[in-house]
């Protein structure tokens, strides 16, 4: 390679069309000055030079051609690029359209569901929860100034999720069916069957201390029988998923009707009538 004023030089046949032209001007300033005086004539000079002339517009239409396309590819790519931003603005506005559709059908249903029962349920969203972390608890937006107490059964249009564990001022901790060891009174749907259903995480529970673990069946509703004085009774809890044989014994466990890991507004019920203080009778 050989050094040229700091530039390297090409070979020579990537300049070959510099080469031709030259070569060709050349002839024709030759021709020009030593021809014959009776061959000098302008049509014989413009004979001469228009394949040059000729030759040269075309590379410069050539030039002109290609500039002209490289701009009209950077504006097709530009507008590409706002048409793909457009896109993306629209999909992100349909999508909060969804997410915003969603959270007004949840709390038309909420309203709807409070109709339903007595005028002290109280509406509150979910907040914040812990799911599905072990013993994963949910906090909402209501507490003690709303009127909230300790041990408030909480449920949703899909059925029970819970009870009121701890309240603040504004805001109030609840503690979700599946809590391990958590219990509540339940009764099965057909088999008229009572127990006690215990949280075992993941939207699971199971049923124990049943009066008979025979007549259950598979894909049986569950509902609260009020006997633990926290819950209404009738409200639905779940499903009877799986009945499982260990050591001559049935495990029945539960799927939780409600998706505790999806929820974003419940209903907070009152408290259940106390229960009386009775007078024990004299035996006499």
């Amino acid at each position: 390679m050989v050094y040229t004023g700091g530039l390297k030089s090409k070979p020579f046949w990537t300049r070959w069309p510099s080469w031709i032209i030259i070569f060709i001007w050349s002839l024709h300033f030759v021709w020009v000055f030593i021809r014959p005086v009776s061959l000098r004539s302008p049509a014989w000079d413009t004979g001469l030079s228009r394949p040059l002339l000729q030759w040269l517009d075309a590379r410069q239409q050539n030039k002109i051609a290609r500039v002209e396309r490289m701009r009209f590819l950077e504006d097709v790519l530009a507008e590409n690029q706002q048409l793909r931003n457009q896109i993306q603005s629209l999909q992100d506005q349909q999508r909060r359209w969804g997410q915003d559709r969603e959270s007004l059908e949840g709390l038309t249903q909420i309203l709807e569901l409070q109709k339903s029962t007595t005028a002290q349920s109280i509406t509150a969203e979910v907040i914040y929860h812990t799911r599905p972390q072990f013993f994963g608890t949910f906090i909402i937006n209501k507490g003690a100034s709303e009127g909230l107490q300790i041990d408030q059964p909480v449920i949703t249009t899909q059925g029970v999720i819970g009870r009121v564990w701890s309240v603040g001022s504004h805001q109030s901790k609840i503690l979700p069916v599946d809590a391990p060891n958590i219990g509540m009174a339940v009764y099965l749907s057909a088999s008229k069957s009572s127990g006690i259903l215990q949280g075992r995480s993941n939207n699971m529970a199971e049923l124990l201390y049943l009066r008979s673990e025979k007549s259950v069946q598979t894909g049986e509703s569950i509902f609260t029988s009020g006997l633990d004085n926290i819950y209404p009774r009738g409200l639905l809890v779940g499903f009877v998923k799986e009945i499982r044989s260990e050591g001559g014994a049935s495990r029945i466990f539960v799927q939780l009707a409600p998706r505790l890991d999806q929820l974003r507004y419940v209903l907070v019920l009152p408290h259940p009538l106390p229960l009386e203080s009775l007078s024990e009778p004299v035996v006499q």
